[in-house]
């Protein structure tokens, strides 16, 4: 596989796994409410961040990571400090993918149980760093007692910041090792990256194939520039004195990206095609990826509307239409891989 397709299928498998993890984030956030009344619940969308630092390394865990916690933020915020955010919000899921320089006790590991006890002591790492971004949070931003919750006014801020980030963190911790433990005794193809190798290349570009591409990239702008729009449109802010709150159309944010990710996909196959190297069944693959991103984030907000009994007409056709799209450019991709297979064989 060139360097070109690794690269493409990279960017995929992080989109793809941050907005798993971004939707397990937002699930757990809803069932953990009432519980942590400062913030945090107890789930395991983390584990996004470390299978994808397993496939593909720490930059990519990073930049997944930086993703979910990026998507958290822009959905709404509480905030008191400019830097207080960044502590809060974006970098914790990041500060996950640290753990993946440990990736070698995995890979070195001679046998099944090995392998295992890598796999925890990766997500122990990985939970602790996350933690620490937390606690820093806690103790710099959060130290005032009257706020603490569980009434624990009286304790020293210092040692609340750590009970009350790990009496999230800890079980997190535990349920995505088991998960981890789990996927590796019954999926362990998960974990690893596969490498396909295609039969053939296309070498001629076509100005059908010219012609998609364009579509795409005028479509993608389309919602793009529309959906961003709406979204700082959206965007509300509550002035509280010594600190501020704000919330926004987070669904529009997400079409946008959407969009976005439709443009590149558009770019970087209009430029194959022009190069005389495009194989549309690709984009049909990439595509399909991107519908199942919209899939995914559309089932978490149809979840999320039933239990809060707000009306949920509008994403379930998100849903309908998206698991479609995602059916339909599944099915285009192997009917062309098949049919290029035929005409090489017939060769």
């Amino acid at each position: 596989m060139s360097k070109t397709n690794n690269t493409i299928r990279t960017i995929c498998e992080i989109g793809l796994f941050a907005a798993v993890g971004f939707v397990l984030d937002e699930l757990q956030g809803i069932l953990g409410k009432g519980i942590f009344i400062n913030g945090g619940s107890i789930g395991f969308a983390f584990i996004a961040v470390i299978i994808v630092g397993l496939r593909r390394g720490w930059l990519p865990a990073i930049l997944t990571g930086l993703i979910i916690g990026t998507l958290d933020f822009m959905t709404g915020a509480y905030i008191v400090h400019p830097v207080q955010p960044i502590l809060d919000y974006i970098i914790p899921y990041a500060m996950v993918g640290l753990s993946i320089f440990l990736k070698p006790l995995y890979e070195n590991a001679k046998n099944n149980k090995g392998k295992i006890i890598a796999l925890i002591v990766i997500t122990i790492v990985g939970g602790m760093a996350k933690l620490l971004s937390h606690y820093l949070a806690g103790v710099i931003f959060w130290a005032d007692q009257s706020g603490f919750a569980w009434n624990l006014t009286y304790m020293n801020p210092y040692l609340y910041a750590f009970i009350y980030n790990f009496a999230f963190i800890g079980p997190s911790i535990v349920l995505t090792s088991a998960i981890l433990v789990f996927v590796q005794a019954r999926l362990p193809s998960l974990l690893k990256a596969q490498v396909i190798k295609l039969e053939g290349e296309q070498r001629a570009a076509n100005q059908g194939q010219l012609i998609m591409c364009g579509g795409l990239i005028l479509i993608g702008l389309a919602f793009f520039i529309f959906y961003l729009i709406d979204y700082i449109k959206s965007f509300q802010q509550y002035d509280y004195g010594d600190s501020f709150e704000f919330e926004s159309n987070g669904d529009s944010m997400v079409i946008s990206l959407i969009g976005l990710f439709i443009v590149v996909l558009g770019l970087i196959s209009g430029y194959k095609a022009y190069k005389g190297k495009l194989e549309s069944f690709k984009t049909m693959q990439l595509l399909t990826v991107i519908f199942l991103i919209a899939s995914i984030y559309g089932t978490a907000r149809l979840i999320r509307m039933n239990i809060k009994g707000k009306p949920q007409d509008f994403y379930q056709m998100w849903l309908a239409i998206s698991l479609g799209l995602s059916i339909l450019t599944l099915m285009f991709s192997e009917v062309t891989r098949k049919n290029k297979k035929a005409v090489i064989s017939a060769n």
